[in-house]
């Protein structure tokens, strides 16, 4: 899960197929890059009247996302380079968004193919306080901005497109789950916290973790009551300097803060936040027994 600290951009899952097959028409480097028997194939699918099944929907899109990651980078990078002079050009008949998106990313990544994923993938934008939240074995990409990121226990990062690190494009072709929605069924809507006054929760599908978000002005309080689980409290903002917040414990110890600082709090505890001498915003990551 991503929740945004400033205006943020990514890549969240799969677009729908149909979203897909009409770049693939409209885009030759994207369907030459992936070649004309997929290509032509996908699009005979989903460019129909017909209405496919969720199970056709992943064999196709697992078909065709493997055909681009495994394409030959010499191959990808002229392909690239092709797409790149033609929106210079005269934006390639794209929308805006895209056309920006592609020179961006070719820009960052010379040639990767990650640039075509600007036509698979879903482009999600995340205003500050809004959050994304996606499941396991889902494809995404950071593009722009800063976000508070929580994770589930792995013991896996699997890279395969605009990276300087390991790719491991067998791997990451195999595992996906090829589910396809639209970019609003990533974002998350917080809500209210219990008892508190100025804390919102964000809590997603999954027993693993929930995410809390504290944002205090000068000369606020705000008490969390007891968690019965485990947390980790990290301070974000703190717009008067180091002594702008102070973190209180029920049994009367306390702390003054400082931006970046991380606390574990134990199952049970009730903990208290100050303001003092300007806005904090604070970040609490929990799980309940």
């Amino acid at each position: 899960m991503a929740v945004a600290l400033t205006d943020f951009s990514g890549f969240c899952g799969f677009r729908r197929p149909s979203e897909i097959a009409a770049f693939l028409d409209f885009v030759p480097e994207f369907a030459t890059v992936v070649g004309s028997s997929v290509a032509d194939s996908f699009k005979s699918k989903f460019l129909s009247s017909s209405s496919p099944s969720e199970e056709d929907k992943k064999a196709g899109l697992k078909d065709l996302f493997s055909a681009l990651m495994k394409a030959d980078d010499k191959h990808v990078e002229e392909q690239v380079k092709s797409l790149v002079s033609r929106v210079e050009k005269d934006g390639a008949g794209l929308e805006r968004e895209e056309s920006e998106l592609v020179k961006t990313l070719n820009g960052d990544f010379p040639g990767d193919v990650g640039v075509f994923c600007t036509f698979v993938l879903n482009i999600v934008h995340l205003k500050p306080g809004q959050a994304a939240f996606l499941k396991a074995n889902e494809p995404h990409a950071y593009l722009d901005g800063d976000i508070m990121e929580c994770m589930a226990t792995s013991d896996n990062v699997v890279r395969a497109g605009l990276t300087p690190k390991l790719r491991d494009v067998p791997t990451l072709t195999s595992m996906l789950t090829y589910t396809s929605s639209p970019p609003s069924e990533q974002i998350m809507e917080a809500v209210g916290f219990r008892t508190t006054k100025h804390t919102t929760l964000y809590d997603p599908p999954i027993d693993e973790f929930s995410v809390l978000l504290t944002d205090l002005e000068d000369g606020e309080t705000e008490v969390y009551p007891p968690i019965d689980g485990p947390s980790i409290l990290i301070f974000t903002q703190l717009d008067g300097g180091k002594e702008t917040a102070r973190l209180k414990w029920a049994q009367g110890d306390e702390a003054i803060q400082r931006e970046g600082q991380v606390w574990f709090v134990g199952a049970g505890e009730e903990v208290t936040v100050e303001a003092k001498g300007g806005r904090v915003v604070a970040y609490r990551a929990f799980v309940e027994a």
